[in-house]
């Protein structure tokens, strides 16, 4: 529905379509509120599909893009096809960088102390959900092999700024008793508020936000 640009991606793990979609709604989202965060990060970013592609749509709307957008990633395997895509995408004036870590290690150097935009399509699944891919980077990209769900919504909680507002694609696996749109607002305990904007193809869209937000 909406122009986007070629992204270059692993033979082996294609993103879904969940992410671009993710990018739209979040451009819009911004629009709408007329807000400007001033630093960005896209957790579990794998080749920058949905952080490049918002800066895609703030510069084609004419919008302030944030100054910096960090991309946060475990499999430095996308590092590559990251930097052709920032490549592609051409000039943007958002100081953009790949950062090869684990959301579990929020005491990594390269974070910034605190972002005002967070968007994130984490693995939908646990090793014991399914059968399980055969590439190691088709397997990290889409099971929980590295952290966890609790671990990222730790994550969300200690480097979201006062007024800032996390972006995360939760898909329930309630054939699997396992309902992590539930899980997500317990973990939130109160202190942020979980709010489910709407659903792209059965997958939550969820914004958590400081409950001082307004």
């Amino acid at each position: 529905m909406f122009p986007t640009f070629n992204y270059s991606q692993p033979e082996e793990y294609r993103f879904s379509h969940d992410s671009v979609f993710l990018a739209r709604r979040v451009f819009e989202y911004l629009q709408e509120k007329k807000m400007s965060p001033n630093t960005a990060i896209d957790i579990c970013s794998g080749c920058g599909i949905i952080g490049l592609d918002l800066l895609f749509h703030m510069r084609a709307a004419g919008i302030q893009a944030p100054k910096s957008f960090d991309f946060l990633d475990v499999q430095s395997a996308y590092q590559n096809h990251f930097q052709e895509n920032v490549s592609r995408l051409g000039p943007v004036t958002t100081t953009v960088q790949f950062i090869n870590g684990n959301y579990a290690d929020i005491s990594n150097s390269n974070l910034a102390n605190e972002y005002d935009l967070m968007v994130c399509n984490p693995p939908y699944f646990s090793k014991q959900q399914g059968k399980l891919p055969t590439t190691d980077l088709k397997l990290r990209s889409r099971f929980f092999v590295d952290s966890d769900l609790p671990s990222l919504i730790e994550f969300v909680s200690r480097k979201l700024s006062l007024d800032g507002s996390a972006f995360i694609l939760i898909r329930n696996q309630l054939e699997h008793n396992q309902d992590q749109l539930a899980e997500v607002i317990k973990l939130c305990n109160a202190k942020f508020n979980v709010t489910q904007l709407e659903d792209i193809r059965g997958t939550h869209v969820v914004q958590i936000r400081s409950l001082l937000t307004t």
